[in-house]
This record gives C-alpha cells, sequence and structure tokens, in this order.
C-alpha cells in the first residue's frame, strides 16, 4: 500500500510540474541538503518569497518545488522537468549533463573534510584502511565528495573500509564519533570546526577541493534572454532576502557558469585518474609510442569508432554489462583478447571517448588482472587527441 501511494505521489507532482509548464509558468525546484532544514516555517517561507521576487523580476509565474529526494530530483533533470534548479553543487553538476546552464551559484562554498578519532592511529587515508566510515546521508554533498575523491584514487568505500554507515541525520555523523562508533567521519569544513576544538586528540587527514555550496542551473530550452534574466535576477536580489536565505544555509548568490561546477560534476562520473599496474599516457606520449610501433586498441563500440578514431587503431570493443565504478565484476563484461597481443610482457595502449569514458579503464584493467605487464592507459583519449591537432580518420 505504501508503494503504490509513493507512485501516485510522485506522479502527482509530476502532472502538476507538467500542467505548470504548460501554463507558461517556470518550475523552479529547490533541493535541500541533508544539513538544511526544509520543514521549517522560516525555511518554507523564505523559498516562498524568492519565488515570488523572481515572478516579478521574469514577468513569468514562479511555480515553487521544493524537496530534499536528491535521488528523484536526478530522474527529473534527466527529463528537463524543471525550467531553473537551486540546488546542492552535486545536482548542479548532473544537470550540466543534461543540457541545463549554471548561471549564479552561492557566494559560499564548501570544502569536505575527513576526520580520523583520537586513538585511532590513523594520520592518512592509507592508514584508514579496514576502518568504520561514518558518513551523512548517502546523496548529500559530503558523500557524494568523499565517493568521488575516492573514485579519482581508484579505490571505493566499500572496498577500502571495514565498514561504511550512513546516517540521515547529519547531526548524527559526529555523535558516532563520539560513543566510540566510528574511526573516521567526513563533514563540512564548516560544520567540523566547533566539534574540533572540543575535542582533542581528533584531527582532519584530508581536506577536499572547496566547491559551490549551492547553484542555479536553468534549462537548455529556456531563451538566452529569460537566462540572462535569471541570472540577474539572483545575483541581484536585495540584502533583507539575501540575509533570509542566509539563515537556510544560502546566502547571496554571484554570477557563474560550467566553469564552477566543472570539478564537482566530474567527481563520482569520470573514471579513476589512476590505475595501478598501468601507465597513465597523454596524446603526446600516445604518438611516440605508435610511431615505435606499440599498438593502439580502440576499445569503443564500433558505431563510435566509425564516426571518427586515431589513425592505425585497431576497434576491439569492450562490451560493458558491469556498472561505472571501481568496484565491478568484469566476468559479465565480454573482451575478445584473441584480437590482442598473446604476449604478456607485449606493450600495448586502450582509448576510448575521454577521462569519462570507462571502456578503456575497463579494458586496461581486464588485462592487468590476467597478467599483462606492459600496459598504457590513454585516459583523456580522442578528445584529447583532437585538442593536440592530431588527424582523426573516419570510417572501419
Amino acid at each position: 500500500m505504501g508503494r503504490i501511494f509513493a507512485l501516485l505521489t510522485v506522479s502527482a507532482l509530476w502532472l502538476a510540474q507538467a500542467n505548470a509548464q504548460a501554463a507558461g509558468d517556470l518550475v523552479l525546484n529547490v533541493t535541500l541538503d541533508y544539513d538544511q532544514e526544509r520543514d521549517h516555517v522560516a525555511t518554507q517561507a523564505v523559498f516562498n518569497d524568492l519565488a515570488r521576487y523572481l515572478s516579478g523580476a521574469l514577468g513569468r509565474r514562479v511555480k515553487l518545488v521544493m524537496t530534499q529526494n536528491a535521488e528523484r530530483v536526478g530522474e527529473r533533470i534527466r527529463t528537463d522537468s524543471y525550467a531553473m534548479l537551486l540546488a546542492p553543487a552535486q545536482l548542479v553538476g548532473l544537470a550540466m549533463r543534461h543540457g541545463y546552464e549554471p548561471v549564479a551559484r552561492t557566494g559560499t562554498g564548501a570544502s569536505v573534510v575527513l576526520i580520523a578519532r583520537r586513538g585511532s592511529g590513523v594520520r592518512s587515508l592509507a592508514q584508514a584502511k579496514g576502518k568504520r566510515l561514518v558518513l551523512p546521508h548517502r546523496e548529500s554533498l559530503v558523500s557524494y565528495m568523499v565517493r568521488g575523491e575516492l573514485n579519482a584514487q581508484g579505490l571505493s568505500p566499500a572496498s577500502h573500509f571495514g565498514q561504511v554507515a550512513y546516517m540521515n541525520k547529519y547531526g548524527a555523523v559526529l555523535y558516532a564519533m563520539d560513543i566510540g562508533q566510528a574511526d573516521l567521519v567526513a563533514v563540512k569544513e564548516s560544520t567540523a570546526g566547533d566539534w574540533l576544538r572540543s575535542h582533542a586528540g581528533a584531527e582532519v587527514i584530508e581536506t577536499y577541493p572547496r566547491v559551490p555550496l549551492a547553484g542555479v542551473a536553468v534549462s537548455g530550452n529556456l531563451d538566452a534572454a529569460l537566462k540572462d534574466r535569471v541570472r540577474t535576477a539572483f545575483t541581484g536580489m536585495d540584502a533583507a532576502l539575501q540575509a533570509r536565505l542566509g539563515r537556510a544555509q544560502m546566502g547571496s548568490f554571484e554570477a557563474a557558469g560550467k566553469a564552477d561546477f566543472e570539478y564537482v560534476s566530474t567527481r563520482g562520473f569520470y573514471t579513476p585518474e589512476v590505475l595501478t599496474g598501468a601507465t597513465v599516457v597523454a596524446a603526446g606520449q600516445v604518438k611516440k609510442l605508435m610511431d615505435e610501433g606499440v599498438p593502439l586498441f580502440d576499445v569503443r563500440p564500433q558505431a563510435h569508432y566509425r564516426e571518427g578514431h586515431i589513425p592505425k587503431a585497431t576497434n576491439v570493443p569492450y562490451q560493458m554489462n558491469s556498472p561505472k565504478e571501481t568496484d565491478y565484476d568484469d566476468g559479465v563484461d565480454r573482451f575478445d583478447t584473441a584480437r590482442l597481443p598473446g604476449d604478456k610482457n607485449a606493450p600495448m595502449i586502450f582509448q576510448c571517448n575521454g577521462a569519462e569514458c570507462w571502456y578503456s579503464y575497463k579494458a586496461a584493467r581486464y588485462m592487468i588482472k590476467r597478467g599483462y605487464t606492459k600496459i598504457y592507459w590513454f585516459r583523456t583519449g580522442l578528445p584529447a587527441w583532437k585538442a593536440a591537432g592530431y588527424p582523426i580518420r573516419q570510417g572501419t
């Protein structure tokens, strides 16, 4: 019965948004991070006032949809259900990959820190292997950044730590450290300060790069003039409304573009930056190796290869059925190694569509796991080859 009710609720929300768009309204989704109080009366009031302010500034009725379910919002982003999105940085990064354009960001940024418990003996990420990690809600900015930074190093929480627990209530994360149920926790740096001052011996072992706390993205289907008005509206609001938004952990806004969210958009989506057992090479190195006779294997689907490929590259598609993450079972994938050199000491290069493309990562790792010793991974792939000015060939 509960599942049926949930489905009806989602359907009703979708219909309301569709009707609003059809009526010429602009749907503004406000998604709060999991350390923000969504149901507080003052929070509801300030975002209702923001919607009224935007209606006046844009000359169009703005319909407010508030949520704290990042996963559901991600589904709506993929179907272009919102005209405007005010959300934590990781959701703006996701929206960029589905045609949305960032126009503003919060003046306040966020850094995520990894804290080790006093007496744990942990002073580095390597020493944290096998320890107990507690994180905020799985879809929070903090957890997204931790998973993404580990992914960049070729690690995953499940395999690196002995236990990983997610807390729906943000405050429960540090409490788990207090009562000895965590060896490490991750929180926003702004939250960690007071706690660290009162907990001698606990220390920060990792500080991840600062990213926008939140941002504003608009649908790619809006006309350019309206996009500019949205940017101006957010960056030009009066001090009183800014102050009220500040109490809801938003505050003032400044103009922004894709570059402001490029880093956070890659975390957890791009391939790892390292691969044990392989040498990661750039375009110039690939050209030099090929000139020396080292074979390059383009492991993309054949249709991609036909659209454009590096001259002399051999197409051996890696058929990927496993998930795009570092913990995966390549037994469900298929790779025709009979078309590759049989000598396990023979050098070979693997390439696909760039850092976000997992085919070459998995192909290279597949060969390393089977004892091949001279694997070169061209992680940045075809886009980097083009950017270096090297030629491309079409067809088979």
